[in-house]
């Protein structure tokens, strides 16, 4: 098994990092709009533009409204941040295996 090095996880670990911050910022700004913006946030062209930046926004559809309960709002708020931070890990770690596997050794390394 191929040995690797330090310098690549270390840099593997940052990106996975900032992309999981950034899917549950995104997720976050999603929601808090949804919270404010009910009627906007759930029908129409914004409702189509979040779920393709959030995808877990589609749960939205199935809470219902703002008259929940707190505990439905604050289970379907988490699991929508969290589901949207680990979809955007997971899309920047399929890059950077990508990224790493197929870029010419050659070029800046």
């Amino acid at each position: 098994m191929p040995r690797i090095s330090k310098n690549r996880t270390d840099a593997l670990v940052i990106i996975l990092s900032i992309a999981f911050v950034a899917g549950m910022a995104v997720a976050l700004v999603l929601f808090q709009l949804w919270r404010k913006h009910t009627e906007t946030m759930t029908q129409g062209i914004a409702y189509h533009a979040a779920v393709a930046l959030c995808p877990p926004f589609i749960l939205v559809a199935s809470v219902g409204g703002i008259t929940d309960s707190a505990l439905t709002l604050s289970l379907t708020g988490g699991t929508i941040v969290f589901a949207n931070g680990s979809l955007y890990a997971g899309m920047a770690a399929f890059a950077f295996w990508a990224v790493s596997s197929f870029w010419p050794k050659g070029l800046g390394r």
